[in-house]
């Protein structure tokens, strides 16, 4: 420092231009360093309130461990509970220090990611408006288009996801869905009006998240205080994950979750939202009327369903993976045989692949029940020359369908695993698997049993 100094000061007396220079340069130097030390040590969190996790939080979260590469096929409610008990870890990528967790929430959890990336200077500017925490807070399942937000059993998640949270949170719930066509042109309110009227949101701060695939922030639904992270009047989110074992984790929220949901299990929760508070519209009701009459022409006669999910195939070739093949369902029709006397059984297959509905018309033409219409992938429409509304009543139209099946076979689908949720029975509902079809229980029985006593 000494050395500098006399450098600085014989400068300033030979030169003293240069000595003015070369001082200024050293300071700015001295402020860049400052800053950086300083930008580092702040927590990176939207201008709210910090929530500072407690010791045992924090020392959960340092046990970094990567999970594995596929998610188990399909959990019971009760195995489900314990697979979240064991909490899966934060990968090293995200960091353990609140800091980083603090930096995701801001960052990675607010836009689209590469493809899907598209302006939110709405919800962005918004969001800078003064909050009111006396007036009514929104939570909103979002989807519109140019963002991609995956087929019907995601958003079924996610809209759940949204539901949930709202319970918790003592937020209203709503959904703002226009892509692939406008939702409440296809469902109306039931027992809760979830068809928010935009002129109640003018003037509301607000924030967006986009959540796709996120398994971090997963997590993270499960440890934060949502309305000190996101204090804003209307929260939209996007997601297609299911946080509902986070926030029932959640320290935060225990004891409101078990106020509002008692002790009801996961996948009824999810069918009470589906059945109770989301109603079909009339044309696709008029659908349901008409297969379920030519399924059951007395009360006698059995409905054996599957659904089978190829994935990438001729009638949908833009999908992102394979799935299935032709080869690998034929188990199923090997199934079927046991169930092919005309005058007690009648099958029903959803698919994503026109092959499969011509095999089935093949193999069983007295049997076979189909629900008119075009095949689509609600998030892949942009090639399809129908009408994307009408491919989507098709896909609600299957879906219901499934849900009121006698025996029931699935193929890893979170579409399928809702219609079984819908169905709300583990008698007769099987999944294929490796070559075998074996028995499939998504309720455990008991909790099943006292959620019809307390209706009764």
């Amino acid at each position: 420092m000494a050395i500098r100094r006399n450098v600085v000061i014989g400068l300033f007396w030979m030169k003293p231009k240069y000595g003015l220079a070369i001082s200024l340069c050293l300071c700015i130097v001295t402020v860049i360093i400052s800053l950086y030390f300083l930008d580092d040590l702040t927590l990176k969190v939207p201008p709210v309130q910090v929530v500072v996790l407690p010791k045992s939080e924090k020392e959960t979260l340092s046990q970094i461990g990567d999970g594995p590469v596929h998610a188990p096929v399909i959990l019971n409610d009760i195995e489900i509970e314990v697979a979240n008990s064991s909490r899966e870890q934060i990968p090293q990528h995200a960091g353990v220090e609140l800091k980083n967790i603090s930096r995701h929430l801001q960052l990675n959890a607010l836009l689209p990611s590469n493809r899907d990336r598209f302006l939110l200077n709405h919800f962005q500017n918004a969001s800078l408006r003064k909050t009111n925490s006396n007036r009514e807070k929104y939570i909103i399942y979002y989807c519109r288009k140019n963002i991609t937000c995956c087929g019907w059993g995601d958003r079924q998640h996610g809209i759940l996801s949204a539901y949930v949270i709202s319970l918790v949170t003592n937020r209203t719930f709503g959904v703002d869905m226009s892509s692939p066509c406008v939702l409440s042109n296809l469902f109306h309110p039931r027992k809760l009006n979830w068809k928010i009227n935009s002129t109640l949101l003018q003037g509301l701060s607000t924030k967006y998240l986009y959540t796709v695939n996120d398994k971090v922030f997963r997590q993270l639904i499960g440890q934060i205080d949502f309305d000190a992270v996101y204090p804003q009047d209307v929260v939209y989110l996007t997601t297609n994950y299911d946080y509902f074992y986070a926030l029932k984790n959640n320290p935060y929220y225990k004891t409101i979750f078990r106020q509002k949901l008692k002790t009801k299990p996961r996948p009824i929760v999810f069918a009470d939202l589906w059945q109770n508070i989301f109603k079909l519209n009339r044309r696709v009701k008029r659908r349901l009327t008409t297969a379920l009459a030519k399924a059951k022409p007395t009360e006698n006669f059995k409905l054996v369903c599957a659904h089978l999910r190829f994935g990438k195939n001729p009638t949908i070739p833009w999908d992102s993976e394979v799935r299935n093949t032709m080869e690998s369902v034929s188990v199923v029709w090997d199934f079927f045989k046991k169930y092919k006397d005309h005058h007690k059984y009648r099958i029903f297959v959803a698919s994503d692949s026109d092959n499969v509905r011509s095999k089935v018309m093949e193999l069983f033409p007295l049997q076979n029940v189909e629900i008119e219409g075009e095949i689509i992938h609600i998030d892949k429409t942009k090639r399809i020359k129908i009408d994307p509304c009408t491919g989507f009543e098709k896909v609600l139209a299957d879906q219901y369908f499934l849900s009121m099946c006698d025996v029931l076979v699935l193929t890893y689908s979170v579409f399928g695993k809702a219609a079984a949720y819908m169905r709300r029975s583990n008698n007769d509902l099987y999944f294929l698997e490796d070559g075998q079809i074996k028995p499939l229980k998504v309720f455990n029985d008991r909790l099943l049993f006292e959620n019809a006593q307390s209706k009764s």
